[in-house]
């Protein structure tokens, strides 16, 4: 179940760093470059297609630089149409546009350990699905829906924000 980490090229560092954290918390993801001088527009979009459909859950770094992108919107409105799992992080106090906020959107690192919890919650469903368990399958809007509660929860002191994130730069 990876995670495609969806970015600018200005954002590079910052997706690596969420890339580095995420595996050292267990959780499987990609992080991928595209160069536009060296690749087509093809080349590229038929990437970015195959990494969404692969991936179970879409986190798009949004910032300042995501504003003149026309890639991270398109793999956003391409994982929406394949119904992943998706959740923004935003590092900075960028303008987020309205239609990203019909997803759980991570603001700091307490809210991205609110994510691996709800990640981790629902592998270990799917996993327990395909081996024949009759647990229920989480839904998109379910993961959705308790990755935000778990977020609010947080921000209000509760559970939600149990360990601290610490991105090393």
């Amino acid at each position: 179940m990876p995670v495609l980490l969806s970015h600018t090229r200005n954002d590079e560092q910052e997706a690596q760093r969420i890339s580095h954290y995420l595996m050292e918390n267990g959780v499987i993801n990609h992080v991928e470059l595209f160069d536009q001088e060296q690749q087509t527009t093809d080349e590229i979009t038929a990437k970015l297609m195959e990494r969404v459909q692969l991936c179970t859950h879409l986190m798009p770094v949004i910032s300042e630089y995501t504003e003149a992108s026309w890639w991270v919107p398109f793999e956003i409105g391409a994982g929406a149409q394949f119904d992943k799992r998706i959740a923004s992080y935003q590092p900075t106090s960028a303008q987020m546009p309205a239609f990203l906020q019909k997803w759980p959107i991570l603001k700091n690192h307490r809210d991205l350990d609110c994510f691996i919890r709800c990640y981790k919650q629902d592998t270990s469903v799917a996993l327990s699905a395909s081996h024949g368990d009759t647990k229920r399958i989480s839904s998109v809007d379910q993961f959705h829906r308790e990755l935000k509660a778990a977020i609010k929860e947080g921000a209000n002191g509760g559970k939600g924000g149990k360990k601290v994130l610490r991105i090393r730069p």
